[in-house]
């Protein structure tokens, strides 16, 4: 075997190559072998004897992604001690490599359930990564991860409220898993406590929330079983908590509109959400692209409302296309958006939250919860704000406006192949029915209703 006066980077880097691999020793290396291939490929051994039997014990390769020249010495150093003192070196590095592996999952296994929360609502609902500079989270460029939409309305149900905004007070909290168990080691967390979990939220009455919560929780530790942060998913074989969800089906009555809208006047909530929710009932728009809408979305004008986007909870008619919803505002419409313009004063937010001084948006629950509130008030069954989407609708068709008309209003995908051909905006379509709709809602608070209704019957006589 041919000997290497002397191992250098520079000789390491560009070694004399033969059509095949060929060994090459280092005298003052005792037992290092350096191994090279025609590829130029350069690999370490080291060769020894305990007692009368010999041994090899495989270094590893020479380049940017393998050893230095450094970590060869090193190595080789060390493997020599141990020989020293009648210890095998592949034995030792075979039990420093599991005393390692043990520490990494040691490390893993302290991850609470607080810190798993933390990364899955940041890595996967938001498409974020950590900054290794600063270690905040930062947006995630160039990614195949697209952030999901609402994402802290999603980690809400979590009980994961980030760090920067301000705290709730005066609120009953619902069970979380953070409030219940949010300092366990996420790897001690049972399958049988997560369903003691679930039916707590459906024992207060909430089943939807439970099924909401269970698919979350589902998604959350299959992610964190992916990511090595803990052994297997808690949730497997979990039962969906709150049972099959039928459609709802609540729309206000007349007589009921003509109370919900005079009583809102009186009602124990802020001006600005009793006219947030007249609004809605006026445009049957969702309540989220309300409460997260900025000034900036309004066309006075134009009397049109865009909402963009990641507002939306679809984004058009054809899966996967991104473009902005219309709705044109009648003057009702206008008439109560002005004077919420008036109570936001200098605020961005259509709805500004009492709390954030004006830099906040209302929550997305905000006027729901106000609705609830008020139960009594009204004096009526319970209803929702999204019932108010449901009425609307119900009632433009009544006025013999066209379903498809209706369906452009509120924005549903319309799973028909016609759909993808018709490239219609229907602005002057879904201003006639939503004017319509305003007439006629104004008749019903003043008791003149059939009037309106007739009038429609004889257009399309």
């Amino acid at each position: 075997m041919r000997k290497l006066t002397k191992l250098t980077v520079k000789w390491l880097d560009h070694p004399p190559l033969q059509p095949s691999r060929y060994d090459i020793t280092v005298p003052n290396m005792r037992g290092l072998v350096v191994r090279v291939h025609p590829s130029g490929v350069v690999s370490f051994r080291l060769r020894y004897k305990r007692g009368d039997r010999g041994y090899v014990m495989v270094l590893g390769e020479y380049g940017r992604k393998g050893l230095s020249l450094a970590d060869v010495t090193e190595m080789h150093t060390q493997a020599l001690r141990e020989i020293e003192r009648g210890l095998d070196p592949i034995e030792e590095r075979a039990r420093r490599l599991q005393a390692a592996e043990a520490a990494r999952l040691a490390e893993a296994s302290a991850e609470t359930v607080e810190a798993v929360v933390e990364e899955f609502v940041h890595r996967s609902l938001m498409a974020q990564r950590r900054d290794p500079e600063t270690g905040a989270w930062v947006t995630m460029q160039k990614s195949n991860i697209k952030a999901r939409k609402r994402p802290l309305a999603a980690a809400a149900l979590l009980g994961y409220r980030p760090a920067n905004l301000p705290p709730r007070k005066n609120r009953k909290k619902p069970p979380t898993l953070l409030s219940r168990y949010g300092k366990l080691r996420a790897r001690d967390l049972t399958k049988r406590q997560l369903i003691e979990l679930l039916n707590d939220i459906v024992d207060r009455g909430a089943p939807v929330s439970a099924n909401r919560t269970y698919a979350l929780l589902k998604q959350m530790f299959t992610y964190a079983a992916a990511q090595d942060l803990i052994p297997a998913s808690p949730m497997a074989g979990v039962q969906k908590p709150g049972g099959e969800e039928l459609p709802r089906t609540r729309r206000l009555t007349t007589e009921e509109l003509r109370t919900v809208w005079t009583q809102l006047d009186t009602a124990r909530m802020t001006e600005a959400s009793r006219l947030g929710i007249k609004v809605l009932l006026l445009t049957a728009q969702r309540r989220g692209e309300l409460t997260r809408a900025a000034w900036s979305h309004f066309d006075f004008d134009g009397k049109m409302w865009t909402i963009p986007p990641e507002l939306q909870k679809t984004d058009g008619a054809t899966k996967g296309e991104t473009k902005p919803h219309h709705v044109p505002l009648s003057d009702l419409a206008v008439q109560l958006l002005a004077r919420m313009k008036e109570l936001a004063k200098e605020s961005p937010w259509v709805l500004p939250s009492p709390r954030g001084k004006g830099s906040l948006a209302y929550s997305k629950d905000g006027l729901s919860r106000a609705v609830k509130e008020n139960r009594d008030h009204f004096g009526i069954p319970a209803w929702t704000p999204h019932d108010l989407r449901r009425t609307a609708a119900s009632a433009m068709t009544m006025l013999k406006v066209p379903r498809l008309h209706v369906e452009k209003i509120l924005n549903h995908a319309i799973a028909d192949i016609a759909e993808i051909y018709d490239q219609h905006d229907y602005l002057d379509e879904k201003r006639a029915a939503l004017v319509k709709w305003a007439e006629y809602l104004d008749a019903v608070v003043k008791g003149t209703e059939k009037q309106v209704i007739a009038m429609a019957e004889r257009r399309t006589a």
